[in-house]
């Protein structure tokens, strides 16, 4: 992005498109003139902290008596530093580019507004085009996201008194806006706004925020347990003439999708002079809209044919369909355990094993393991690469003395553009438990064998870490064994359920 601290006249004079952008990504062959001062808040004046209070960067400024927050990485108080900051309450967010942001809200408990205005280099030319844009993340700490991301063009500067205003509104219709006016929900990613606009002459001065009331704007509950606000972080404004930077149609990203979803496809770019939407090359399917949602049933190519301001171009996204959704199959779970000499008194196991196969196994890249001490929060313990085809294993070091203990796990598989599908939940009880009745024991000729799930498998391991015996397939709650080939002795007794629970028991061979 090249930034001119001043106007030449002659260039001043030819017709233009202007664009504005927080940060300038379409690539073009002419220099690109940003007519916003200071667009990423990188300069300032005083570095904002807790000292001086609530300060603008250069050139920016407040148009009300409610101020919204400049933080910048040059700060030493984390309420006003980047990435880390205390907006409403502890937060995290980079820039989008830079060292520096703005955060602005659009509703809060106390009914306020709070605006972000700038003077730009030159007033706008009447009958021009202009790409306007800007980038807006909502802090995670919020409530409510909403639509209503705007900014607004005037002549002259507009000061918001608050205190003359209904719930603190400046209520004007904003020139640009994104298509659709979407609800912004992103708390990691930045999200662009922007809009071609044509210029009725004189414009001199730009304003972000929310001008619509509180009943003209959609709120959505994104954090039941947030503040009662909803507001986003602002960064990298730009206002850039189209004919120094011819505006390329944009159809998005090449994407895939199991059979039944849907894919957005394009932008959300309003003011478009023209456009068509060709699927596979040939069917005009959309002559309106520069993005929208596609149910495709098998793999389709679409292509945007767009005009602006005498300029055009074209672009093309692909979306895969997989016709069958990834299948765990065979997911088990295997372990390996220290006896001899523990007497099977400390029983040590050394790794628990997880084993899974798959069908229809396209577009994964890789599968985290994930695993959990009470079924409910899991962490990832460490991935294997996906090849597409054949068995997995993954083996994770365990070493305790402290029983009882309770482990489950799960795979999620990660496809290459970050769709993520879960297998069902395996469980290991590493504990002597009573999750299996043993009666009587110790045991003479006969042992009794009840549990609270249906019993697929029994093993009988002696104290030597040997299986003695194994019975599958039982398939109900209750079994009784025969003891009468058994030495005298001490004996573990493990049960796999059929949800494949896993449960130990000891018994004594009288």
């Amino acid at each position: 992005m090249i930034t001119v601290n001043t106007i030449n006249n002659n260039y001043a004079s030819k017709n233009y498109v202007l664009v504005l952008l927080f940060t300038i990504t379409i690539n073009c062959c002419h220099a690109q003139f940003n007519f916003v001062n200071n667009p990423s808040f990188e300069l300032y004046d005083v570095c904002p902290s807790s000292l001086n209070g609530l300060v603008n960067p250069r050139f920016w400024y407040q148009p009300s008596n409610q101020a919204g927050v400049y933080s910048n990485a040059c700060s030493n108080d984390t309420c006003f530093k980047v990435p880390y900051n205390c907006v409403k309450s502890y937060n995290y967010q980079p820039a989008h580019s830079g060292e520096a942001l703005i955060y602005l809200d659009y509703k809060n408990s106390l009914n306020e507004r709070t605006y972000l205005q700038s003077q730009l280099k030159d007033s706008l030319k009447a009958g021009l085009y202009y790409y306007v844009a800007f980038f807006v993340n909502l802090p995670s700490t919020l409530r409510y996201a909403c639509n209503n991301n705007g900014l607004l063009f005037t002549n002259t500067a507009t000061y918001v008194d608050t205190n003359n205003y209904s719930y603190g509104v400046l209520p004007a219709s904003p020139q640009i806006i994104s298509y659709g006016n979407p609800i912004v929900t992103d708390t990691s990613g930045w999200q662009k706004i922007s809009s071609i606009y044509v210029a009725k002459g004189g414009e001199k001065f730009i304003t972000i925020g929310n001008f619509k009331y509180d009943s003209e704007t959609v709120f959505k509950i994104v954090n039941p347990s947030g503040y009662y606000s909803a507001g986003y972080m602002i960064d990298d404004v730009s206002v850039i003439p189209l004919d120094s930077m011819p505006l390329k149609a944009d159809a998005g990203k090449d994407t895939t999708i199991q059979l039944g979803d849907s894919a957005f496809i394009g932008s959300v770019t309003n003011g478009i002079d023209t456009l068509q939407w060709l699927q596979n090359g040939t069917t005009i399917i959309d002559s309106t809209r520069p993005g929208f949602w596609v149910h495709p049933t098998t793999n389709t190519c679409y292509i945007i044919i767009q005009t602006v301001n005498g300029f055009t171009s074209s672009d093309t996204v692909c979306v895969v369909v997989n016709s069958l959704p990834l299948q765990f199959t065979n997911y088990k779970l295997r372990f390996t355990y220290e006896t001899a000499q523990q007497q099977l008194h400390t029983l040590k196991f050394k790794q628990i094993i997880n084993m899974w196969t798959t069908s229809n196994e396209i577009n994964v890249n890789y599968f985290n393991i994930l695993k959990s001490e009470d079924g409910v929060n899991f962490k990832a313990i460490g991935s294997v690469k996906a090849t597409g085809v054949g068995t997995y294993y993954f083996i994770d070091l365990f070493n305790t003395k402290h029983l009882p203990f309770n482990v489950f796990y799960r795979i999620v598989a990660v496809d290459h553009d970050g769709k993520k599908q879960y297998s069902v939940i395996r469980n290991v009880k590493l504990v002597i438990n009573n999750e299996v009745q043993l009666f009587p024991n110790p045991a003479k000729n006969v042992l009794y064998i009840s549990s609270k799930e249906n019993l697929k498998e029994i093993q009988v391991i002696n104290q030597l870490g040997q299986v003695v015996q194994q019975i599958n397939n039982i398939n109900r709650t209750s079994y009784k064994m025969l003891l009468t080939f058994y030495a005298k002795g001490l004996y573990l007794l493990k049960a796999i359920t059929n949800t494949d629970t896993i449960s130990f028991e000891k018994f004594i061979k009288q």
